[in-house]
């Protein structure tokens, strides 16, 4: 039986009018990340958000049915956090965040770390691990961290790259080797700021120091990443060099065989092995 992954909702709350949806808030989620897990021989289901305020939805279903029913969980990129969630005031009207999808996806991963299933955070999703965990952000890399190379552009979006250098008693060092320098997509201008309780800093930019992996040493498997390996698997003249996406989904989904006591299908083996 394949793995059934949720992946949590990017929400759009005010859609443009040429979408047809007045006034009806959208979720979504963006397609590469649902290839790159069901390229892994795994079920992408994303998690639909439950809007806090709808009088209809009174017998709503607990998370922790939710939890039940899936193997692990994928939080996606977008907006930024808000400072609010964790305990700053926003720097600027622009990083203001979205706080409902805050409250929504960290009851996600609260559901998911408290049943010891595995969590894979990307962008935003590696950034809200650490507000979970007590963590905070800078809110500006670019006005707030001195020297900072460019982790953002608008005109290039996922054109735009930078190396990470691997902490060399790491997870990400164990699965690529004793190469510990690689070349990533890089979409934020915020980053981790005072790293949560438990969490180790698994990759950096080597330039300028800025944190661009987190894991949790506890018994399960919390990864976050800063950069968007989804963004890597089509190949063109410009990915070239990327660092490949596939170890991190399968050792991802390998914990979640793990907790599922599901042994890896015979199918899956010979594609490997082939």
């Amino acid at each position: 039986m394949s793995l059934r992954i949720g992946i949590s909702a990017r929400l759009l709350h005010d859609p443009p009018p040429g979408l047809g949806l007045p006034q009806k808030r959208l979720q979504f989620l963006e397609s590469s990340m649902a290839h790159w897990i069901m390229a892994h021989n795994a079920i992408a289901l994303m998690v639909p958000f439950v809007d806090e305020a709808a009088p209809t939805l009174v017998n709503r279903v607990p998370v922790s049915e939710v939890v039940n029913l899936l193997d692990g969980l994928v939080l996606q990129g977008g907006i930024d956090i808000c400072p609010q969630t964790y305990g700053a005031l926003p720097g600027h009207p622009d990083w203001a965040g979205d706080p409902i999808r805050d409250r929504y996806e960290l009851a996600l991963l609260r559901g998911f770390v408290e049943a010891g299933k595995p969590v894979l955070g990307v962008c935003r999703g590696a950034q809200l691990i650490n507000v979970y965990f007590g963590g905070t952000l800078v809110q500006d890399i670019p006005s707030q961290w001195q020297d900072a190379v460019p982790h953002q552009d608008t005109g290039r979006y996922d054109r735009l790259m930078h190396d990470v250098t691997f902490s060399p008693d790491g997870l990400l060092a164990d699965l690529y080797g004793a190469d510990l320098t690689h070349r990533v997509t890089s979409i934020h201008h915020q980053c981790v700021d005072r790293l949560g309780d438990g969490l180790v800093v698994e990759a950096r930019s080597p330039r300028d120091g800025v944190i661009e992996a987190i894991r949790h040493e506890g018994t399960g498997f919390v990864l976050g990443l800063q950069w968007h390996p989804e963004f890597h698997l089509q190949a063109t003249d410009e990915t070239l060099g990327l660092l490949d996406s596939g170890p991190v989904m399968e050792s991802f989904l390998r914990a979640a065989r793990l907790r599922a006591g599901r042994p890896r299908s015979t199918a899956l083996s010979s594609q490997e092995t082939s």
